[in-house]
């Protein structure tokens, strides 16, 4: 079995998908143009910063993304701010953006209502060896926990769509 094949076969299992998912457990193209591939195994998406951009740019661009998206940004919370303020020293930065589109939301709720345990959805920038990045939970990755329900998987996918498109406005710099 070659890695990438043994890789693939390794997600699967962890992500409880067993054999018969090894089929789900594969990268598919992003819905927005000139994104990285979505690993069907993983609840996570993450993209680089593009070099040069900085926290500042990327707030205004998950800000001006987000309203271009019909989203809000309906929080923040600036990590390394919040333990500057209790006296420790971070010198990371960490911060997690809440977004909703409200009216995508009240439809995914009103057929899932659990998946208000995801919401509102979030982009994280964080920095890891150096690279600045954004992150985020895909909501159509959550709703495998749900029974399927076609139109809150139509919603999720909308909701996917719109999330990568304000991570790619952002990690460009707003751009």
């Amino acid at each position: 079995m070659n890695r990438n094949k043994s890789l693939l076969l390794s997600a699967a299992l962890c992500a409880g998908l067993g054999l018969a998912g090894l089929a789900q457990a594969a990268e598919i193209p992003s819905t927005v143009t000139g994104m990285p591939a979505i690993n069907t195994a993983s609840p996570l998406y993450i993209v680089n910063v593009q070099k040069g951009v900085t926290p500042a740019q990327i707030k205004m661009g998950i800000q001006s993304g987000a309203e271009a998206e019909n989203m809000n940004v309906v929080g923040t919370l600036d990590v390394q701010e919040g333990l500057k303020e209790r006296g420790i020293k971070s010198n990371q930065p960490y911060v997690i953006y809440e977004v909703c589109n409200l009216v995508l939301g009240a439809k995914i709720l009103k057929s899932t209502p659990q998946f208000g345990a995801f919401a509102p959805c979030k982009i994280v920038m964080y920095e890891q060896d150096g690279q600045l990045k954004l992150m985020t939970y895909l909501p159509t990755y959550a709703l495998k926990y749900f029974p399927k329900n076609p139109e809150s998987a139509k919603v999720a996918q909308e909701l996917d769509h719109q999330i990568i498109t304000v991570m790619k406005q952002a990690a460009a710099g707003g751009l």
